[in-house]
């Protein structure tokens, strides 16, 4: 095994920019240097496949090592021990690849009406063996005038695929988002999107966004904040029709739709004044797992049979393991290799978020 698979490790800054519009609730959360608010508004803080970005190849903003750790890119890292820093079965079934990845979006505005490819269309159609389930910790929110905090998430009662061809080819957007159920959220809020599910995140939300390892996304609007997208960024290199077959036409009630996406806690674990609680699980989806650990003095990671990812939410944490220790600052994320055991996670008082592959 490799001197990585023993240890937490830690990533840099990563930022990308996108069509929506943020950035500065995102640096002063991440401790950064003042900005103001622009296209510079996603971080990645744990990928080893980076971002799909025009103008860039395959492989753009793949995770590297903070200036500590040697600025070593994720992948290589992998590369050379994946069953160390995987796990073995998890490397059997995502090759060389991490199950689970995080991001970090601020947006004043809506994000894009869009949806992502189940597993059997990600094969079908590009390729890929994994589809993109994701879920969002609602990390910090703000005002934005005459808006309020929320996402958008499920189609109402009334739409079809007919109606959403028909106003997607339009670009009819105000009817497009009434076709959305829309969702207050407020801080902590944790919300599951299915892949197909069509979806925005609303402004005034810093987004941390746990999802399987995919960045392929099918938008159905052309004119993004002053940014004209060609056929080939809307649906990902797919024709119209295709495009809009990939959306989810399933459609709830108001109700229905709230317990579909607004995760409750599942399970508690408590250590001393600290606390685990799962968020979602295997009764949620079979594309990860989430859990909030809440941290009173100290926590120790409970066994897991893989890779794990964490971010720092609320506040830093010392990560301490049998040969040293690390500080993970506020907004900052962390690949736990599989052969990283008995963690333990240090603070007076601190909140991380936990994404895990699903258990196989």
């Amino acid at each position: 095994m490799s001197k990585w698979s023993g240890e937490p490790i830690l990533f840099g800054d990563d930022r990308i920019t996108r069509p929506y519009i943020g950035g500065k609730l995102l640096n002063e959360w991440r401790r950064m240097e003042s900005t103001e608010d622009g296209h510079n508004c996603e971080e990645l803080l744990v990928t080893s496949i980076g971002a799909i970005s025009k103008g860039h190849k395959e492989g753009y903003a793949i995770s590297t090592t903070i200036p500590e750790q040697g600025s070593v890119s994720l992948k290589d890292i992998i590369d050379d021990d994946p069953e160390g820093i995987l796990g073995k079965k998890y490397n059997k079934r995502n090759p060389h690849n991490l199950s689970v990845l995080a991001r970090a979006g601020d947006t004043i505005v809506r994000l894009v009406l869009q949806c992502h490819p189940t597993k059997a269309d990600a094969k079908k159609y590009f390729g890929s063996i994994c589809g993109k389930s994701e879920a969002w910790y609602i990390a910090r929110t703000r005002k934005v005038e005459g808006e309020e905090n929320c996402v958008y998430a499920g189609f109402k009662e009334h739409v079809s695929r007919d109606l959403w061809h028909d106003l997607c080819k339009k670009q009819d957007v105000d009817k497009m988002v009434d076709c959305l159920h829309k969702i207050s959220v407020k801080q902590g809020d944790v919300i599951l999107i299915p892949a197909g599910m069509p979806h925005a995140v609303g402004p005034g939300c810093i987004f941390l966004e746990v999802h399987e390892c995919s960045d392929i996304t099918i938008r159905a609007e052309r004119n993004i904040n002053g940014i004209v997208l060609t056929d080939d960024e809307m649906f990902s290199g797919l024709s119209f029709d295709d495009g809009i077959d990939l959306f989810d036409f399933t459609t709830y009630s108001t109700e229905g739709i709230r317990e579909k996406v607004i995760m409750k806690p599942k399970q508690i674990m408590t250590q001393s004044g600290s606390q685990l609680t799962q968020m979602i699980g295997s009764s949620d989806t079979n594309a990860f797992g989430m859990q909030v650990v809440d941290i009173k003095g100290e926590f120790t990671l409970p066994s897991f049979d893989g890779h794990r990812l964490m971010v720092a939410a609320d506040n830093d944490v010392t990560l301490r393991w049998s040969d040293g220790s690390i500080n993970l600052v506020q907004g900052h994320g962390a690949l736990i290799p599989y052969g990283c055991k008995n963690l333990k996670l240090e603070s007076p008082d601190a909140r991380v978020v936990i994404g895990l592959p699903s258990e196989l």
